[in-house]
């Protein structure tokens, strides 16, 4: 997400101060949404989609990907915790061996070995 609202600011040709006025901000939280730093709140994806001309749905989804990250990314149960949540939304789920939940699951695994090497440091 981070990568996608730098861009998008840059391709609208804003400051990080504009972007933080109107969202009645500290420029500096700006700077961090944008280097990973701080999440925005929903309410700030929101207005960050409509500035910055991204799809609210596009932004919404990286934006809840990285809060599930977040929460159970460090977790040894988390792969089968976010598992079995799938198939409480969807029961066709319980064979979730589709490319995106890989690919989730994948970024999960990247994230708990960065958090083990932080720890270690």
């Amino acid at each position: 997400m981070k990568t996608l609202l730098k861009e998008a600011r840059e391709k609208k040709g804003l400051k990080t101060r504009e972007v933080a006025s109107v969202l009645k901000i500290d420029q500096a939280l700006v700077s961090k949404f944008e280097n990973g730093q701080r999440n925005p709140t929903q309410k700030q994806i929101g207005q960050l989609a409509e500035l910055l001309d991204i799809d609210r749905d596009t932004l919404m989804v990286l934006w809840l990907k990285e809060k599930i990250l977040r929460v159970i990314g460090d977790d040894p149960l988390g792969k089968k915790a976010l598992q079995s949540a799938m198939e409480q939304f969807e029961p066709s789920a319980a064979k979730p061996d589709t490319e995106s939940l890989q690919k989730l699951l994948d970024e999960m695994d990247a994230l708990k070995h960065k958090f083990e090497n932080l720890r270690g440091s």
